[in-house]
């Protein structure tokens, strides 16, 4: 049986306007839609749905935190592929910012319950980032 302790993980994580990250790591954590999961060297092909949260990617025992929402997450053969509709490094968002957009999300969601449905979808999407931002800033 093979050593899994010294092997890496490849991430590649992408949004449709660019590419946040590409590299090796030791582990990689994400939100799913059913729950969050994590990815060793030597896990099982496993192809899911994104939720929002946040994605967090360990380097040499340095954590990396990313806000995340919606896309999907592919691992096979120790290569993990993360494809995001939406994703921001935390070190890159301010937090006060990050709080107001949160408050202005529930806002405008606890609006939305009230009008169609495709308007409520939407302003869930967007209260999903805002908290995934949110909690992603807090982890700074």
């Amino acid at each position: 049986m093979e050593d899994l302790r010294h092997q890496k993980l490849k991430l590649d994580l992408v949004t449709p306007e660019q590419k946040l990250f590409s590299g090796e790591c030791d582990e990689v954590r994400a939100p799913g839609l059913e729950g969050g999961f994590g990815v060793l060297p030597g896990h099982t092909p496993l192809l899911t749905a994104l939720g929002g949260g946040v994605l967090t990617y360990v380097v040499g025992g340095v954590q990396h935190h990313v806000a995340v929402a919606g896309g999907f997450c592919e691992v096979a053969e120790n290569h993990v592929t993360v494809l995001a509709d939406y994703a921001v490094p935390a070190r890159s968002i301010d937090p006060a910012a990050a709080r107001e957009e949160l408050e202005a999300a529930q806002q405008r969601h606890a609006q939305a319950l009230a009008e169609d449905e495709a308007s409520e979808r939407r302003a869930r999407a967007v209260l999903e980032r805002a908290a995934a931002r949110m909690t992603a800033a807090r982890l700074r």
